[in-house]
């Protein structure tokens, strides 16, 4: 598989690493313990649903109504019946959550992704991922006016999401580097073809990394 940047992103990925070791982990975990599950399970979905309406919008830009209009039926579900999110009512009763971004957006119009990249603080990447989730973020609802306020609820989000990943390390084996690449690959692969996946795979692993377009 191509990795022309590998040498940058290995730097960078240790960097991260660092941060995550002496930082964000040990505050996730801390998170964890001190915060009841019924609590920390409202807190994960009040932020999904806040994260419903650019979904919605993303599904739209996609040509996806059908997915849009889950999105959007999800957060007046959950706005309302679950208490302004704090409880998923929506998944219970059938409406499944659905996976759209402005990096699979612009995937859909044509964009290519570009080869693998490894940002500072945010991890795994490709040139129009980050384009990607610079939209996001600035799409998102949680971007309050006060300055205070928007710092306090992403600095939760962001531990909420790491705590969220700390059962998921044990499934990390061999190279870590090489192992979130080819995850991460995978997955965004996985989210823009809508899960129908073609095999790549031959005797000697990846055929060619065209798939990542």
């Amino acid at each position: 598989m191509e990795d022309p940047w590998e040498s940058w992103n290995r730097k960078v990925f240790a960097f991260n690493e660092q941060v995550d070791r002496y930082l964000m982990k040990p505050v996730a975990e801390s998170y964890r313990k001190v915060t009841p599950d019924p609590l920390e399970r409202n807190v994960s979905s009040l932020f999904s649903n806040v994260g419903e309406l650019p979904v919605s919008g993303n599904a739209l830009l996609q040509g996806k109504p059908s997915s849009a209009g889950i999105s959007l039926l999800r957060f007046l579900v959950n706005s309302t019946v679950g208490v302004f999110g704090l409880f998923d009512v929506a998944s219970d009763i059938g409406l499944v959550q659905q996976k759209e971004d402005f990096d699979q957006t612009l995937a859909v119009w044509g964009v290519p992704a570009g080869h693998y990249l490894v940002l500072p603080f945010f991890g795994p990447s490709s040139p129009r991922a980050t384009a990607g989730l610079t939209l996001d973020i600035y799409a998102n609802p949680l971007n309050v006016e006060h300055w205070p306020t928007r710092i306090s609820v992403w600095a939760l989000k962001v531990v909420d999401t790491r705590a969220g990943l700390l059962k998921a390390e044990s499934l990390i084996s061999g190279d870590r580097y090489i192992f979130m690449r080819d995850a991460w690959q995978q997955q965004r692969h996985y989210l823009i073809n809508d899960g129908v996946v073609e095999d790549t795979f031959d005797s000697e692993g990846f055929e060619d990394d065209d798939w990542l377009d």
